[in-house]
């Protein structure tokens, strides 16, 4: 875990930390997402799905598992195709998970939380354009781990 203990620790990496080239950004935690049912004409790739089971899915890729099922029926395209199994066309997508102040925020939640986040996972530095709120929480956090100026009179006593 990271030693953000209290909000001046948060403070601190807010001011120190990269920001990807963003002002103020919020870091957010996605997960890749795939939706099944596209056209071909439109899908990022297909999975052969069991017409029996269709929750039985298996990856073109996977030679293991495609050598033993029986091939050679043709499908609508004139393709040849397992006996029982036809293509499913899908696309992936970044799907929101959470946000954080700091990437390390989203460090500490892969950590703790990333083996509930099934597949691909990605830390993003979004923007908070126009977003005042979050803006003025985040410059109060950096506020927060800032030292008190010093002037060189200071606790010198009267001098005159």
């Amino acid at each position: 875990m990271s030693p953000m203990n209290n909000l001046s620790d948060i403070g601190e990496l807010l001011r120190t930390q990269d920001n990807r080239c963003t002002d103020q950004p919020m870091f957010i935690v996605e997960r890749k997402a795939r939706d099944f049912g596209y056209d071909a004409e439109y899908g990022d790739g297909f999975m052969w799905v069991n017409e029996d089971d269709p929750e039985r899915m298996i990856d073109p890729e996977n030679d293991e598992e495609l050598e033993g099922l029986s091939w050679g029926e043709d499908d609508e395209d004139g393709d040849d195709h397992p006996a029982g199994w036809y293509r499913c066309y899908y696309k992936d997508r970044w799907e929101f998970v959470t946000a954080c102040f700091t990437e390390q925020g989203c460090k500490d939640y892969l950590k703790t939380n990333g083996h509930n986040l099934h597949g691909e996972t990605s830390i993003y530095a979004d923007g908070s354009f126009r977003n005042e709120e979050y803006q003025r929480v985040r410059r109060a956090l950096m506020e927060i781990c800032r030292p008190e100026p010093t002037t060189s009179n200071q606790n010198q006593g009267d001098h005159r």
